[in-house]
């Protein structure tokens, strides 16, 4: 009768960790589409989207060409634009949108700078990996990563 128990609650621990899995962490074939088209001049892999769509404070989602990673386009500050990966650099988990300044993880808490992709508190030391953004006339293009 133990033994019966002991499978029902391995069981119960697996679905478990996979519906956490599925909430929190990188579902790469439920991330939100790209609908803008490319800025003029830039190639067809390059994400763009329209810089009226983000929002001094706010962010658009993109995804990495090479990775297919989530990427927020951000604009911290009037006419200021960069982009940050959506992947927390703790553990992998998808980062919540730019809110009040800061990019937050659900998994563990870490909060990053939306301006900088700086660490303003862990379990993550690193700080999110970082875009280059170039603007073409009403157009923002993501660059590539930077180091």
């Amino acid at each position: 009768m133990d033994g019966g128990i002991a499978a029902v609650a391995i069981g119960g621990a697996g679905l478990l960790t996979g519906s956490l899995t599925r909430t929190f962490g990188r579902d790469r074939s439920t991330a939100p589409k790209q609908s803008a088209a490319p800025a003029p001049g830039a190639t067809a892999s390059a994400p763009a989207v329209a810089a009226a769509s983000v929002p001094v404070g706010g962010s658009a989602q993109v995804k990495d060409p090479a990775t297919g990673d989530a990427v927020y386009i951000v604009q911290p500050k009037a006419g200021q634009y960069c982009a940050f990966s959506a992947v927390c650099t703790h553990s992998g988990c998808a980062v919540d949108a730019p809110k009040n300044g800061q990019l937050y993880c659900p998994c563990h808490g870490s909060r990053f700078d939306a301006a900088t992709g700086a660490v303003v508190n862990g379990p993550a030391v690193k700080p999110l990996p970082r875009y280059g953004v170039t603007k073409d006339g009403d157009q923002l293009a993501l660059g590539p990563l930077q180091s």
